[in-house]
């Protein structure tokens, strides 16, 4: 395997592993409750939107990245690369694979940035539910 391969792989890994690890750290702290573990929550919230917001420039760009590299691709077929490797033209082999590597790291990219998505969705739902708990066992809320 390539270490660009390899790359791909680690960086993928390492944001599904600091995302469940921020949800860890953030469902610890709800444990605790009070209303410090609500600001938290918030505050990660915020954080996780500046983030997710931040990155739409760079994912729309990556986005379009992918399409083209899918429309190039439609044009390569399997006999042309055969033809290639037969005759050895390597800068052709070559910029295929340079593209390829390119979309597999715009995928990454998307990838990544579909993970900080999803981890803003599970905060705003720990949020939505530390509300709606609070207000349950609110005295305002047991005389409605």
């Amino acid at each position: 395997m390539s270490a660009q391969v390899d790359s791909f792989r680690s960086q993928l890994r390492a944001k599904v592993d600091d995302a469940d690890k921020r949800l860890k750290d953030l469902e610890a702290k709800i444990k605790n409750a009070g209303d410090k573990a609500k600001n938290d929550a918030r505050a990660h919230v915020a954080s996780l939107e500046s983030q997710v917001k931040a990155q739409q420039a760079k994912v729309q760009a990556d986005l379009a990245s992918m399409k083209a590299w899918a429309e190039e691709k439609k044009t390569i077929t399997n006999d042309k690369i055969d033809e290639w490797k037969a005759q050895r033209q390597m800068k052709e082999l070559t910029r295929r694979a340079e593209s390829t590597e390119r979309y597999a790291a715009a995928a990454i990219d998307v990838a990544a940035a579909a993970i900080d998505e999803a981890e803003k969705a599970i905060a705003e739902a720990v949020v939505a539910r530390m509300d709606a708990d609070t207000a349950q066992t609110t005295p305002a809320a047991r005389s409605a």
